[in-house]
């Protein structure tokens, strides 16, 4: 996670004043706190996630669900996602900061005129603001959410002696069972409050697109940055979800089919998570570009009109200027039809796809082999 600060309205606070537009959340605090500390943001990630896993595997030694020094991968997995998602929410923000001030030549003439200087300012720490930063209250309300659903949907399963995947190879004691529970209930809460970091964060990406870019089909550069932050959330998803699914399906059993249904949902979400930010900024890309095409298309009909009305009255002199003419234009229009539409890398829609097709192709090619040869 490159750099030490979350967000430039954070550094930049100090060059005019500024008044944020709601406090930060839980979340925004701890990551604060985080960057404060000494060395990079993902190792201190790692070692959580080591001191938490060692915790939990000594609870399993304790009560004797496997041997001490040995490790459950989906243990593993269950005891420690929980600081992958903290390490992509904030690798999340710093991307999206580092978006936002590519971004700013593109911000509308309003915002960068210079008799309107210190609200422009203000304007740019105000959308970087709400672009790398939750609102508190709905934040809370996502993380308690996810307690509520472990509480929801573990409790009554336990109850009636059933063994969710989670507690598979686990000790199964009072003391086991907790933490597992402990475990699940910092997960979920983690995860939820991931959808909602994604839905607010993207959903501002869009607005900004819509509503404060100043769209120029020959500028696309600074255009590019803002896919960023969609197309990572879309690859952490999709990170997620698959180690999850896979390490689900190396438990004891095979993943349910809902599981297995959460996990291709997921894999929607994280797709529509990377191309529906974009779809205004689209939409205006398509428009200004026909614009121009139909601007030039209009000055190339001038010209061939022009040369025929010199061609009719043999005038040849000025032959040579009109083809120049309408060679140059016609480069134009060629080079207007091949303008991308999409605000996106190249590369970053492969890796997308990429992401998306492998592991479900994967899995297709597993389903094949099972049915084609004996057991």
């Amino acid at each position: 996670m490159a750099g030490k600060r979350k967000l430039p309205s954070r550094t930049l606070m100090s060059e005019t004043a500024f008044a944020p537009p709601y406090p930060p959340s839980w979340f925004d605090r701890f990551t604060d706190w985080v960057d404060r500390l000494p060395g990079r943001a993902w190792v201190i990630y790692v070692l959580l996630a080591a001191a938490v896993v060692l915790f939990q595997a000594a609870i399993q030694w304790k009560e004797g669900a496997f041997p001490i020094g040995t490790f459950n991968l989906p243990q593993v997995w269950n005891a420690g996602n929980f600081a992958f998602i903290l390490g992509l929410m904030h690798y999340l923000d710093k991307t999206a900061a580092s978006a936002m001030a590519s971004f700013r030549p593109l911000l509308t003439p309003a915002m960068n005129a210079r008799r309107s200087a210190p609200e422009a300012e203000t304007k740019f720490k105000t959308l970087s603001y709400q672009l790398t930063t939750l609102p508190a209250r709905p934040a809370l309300v996502a993380t308690l959410v996810g307690v509520v659903f472990v509480v929801v949907g573990v409790g009554p399963q336990l109850a009636v002696g059933n063994v969710p995947t989670p507690f598979l190879g686990t000790a199964r004691t009072a003391l086991s069972t907790a933490s597992v529970v402990g475990a699940l209930i910092l997960s979920n809460a983690l995860t939820f409050l991931l959808f909602y970091h994604s839905i607010h964060q993207l959903s501002h990406v869009s607005r900004i697109y819509t509503e404060h870019a100043r769209i120029n089909p020959f500028q696309l550069q600074p255009l590019y940055a803002l896919s960023r932050p969609g197309a990572f959330t879309a690859l952490g998803l999709i990170a997620y979800t698959y180690a999850w699914y896979a390490l689900a399906a190396s438990a004891g059993r095979g993943p349910v089919a809902l599981e297995a249904g959460l996990t291709f949902a997921s894999a929607a979400i994280a797709g529509a998570a990377f191309a529906l930010p974009l779809l205004g900024a689209h939409r205006r890309l398509v428009v200004e570009k026909e614009a121009r095409q139909a601007e030039a298309s209009a000055r190339f009909e001038a010209a061939t009109i022009e040369l025929h009305r010199q061609l009719e009255r043999g005038r040849l002199t000025q032959m040579d200027q009109l083809n120049n003419a309408l060679s140059s234009l016609e480069i134009e229009q060629n080079a207007l039809r091949k303008i991308p539409t999409w605000p996106w890398q190249p590369g970053a829609i492969r890796a997308v796809v990429a992401a998306l097709l492998l592991p479900l192709a994967i899995w297709v090619l597993q389903q094949m082999l099972a049915r084609l040869l004996p057991a």
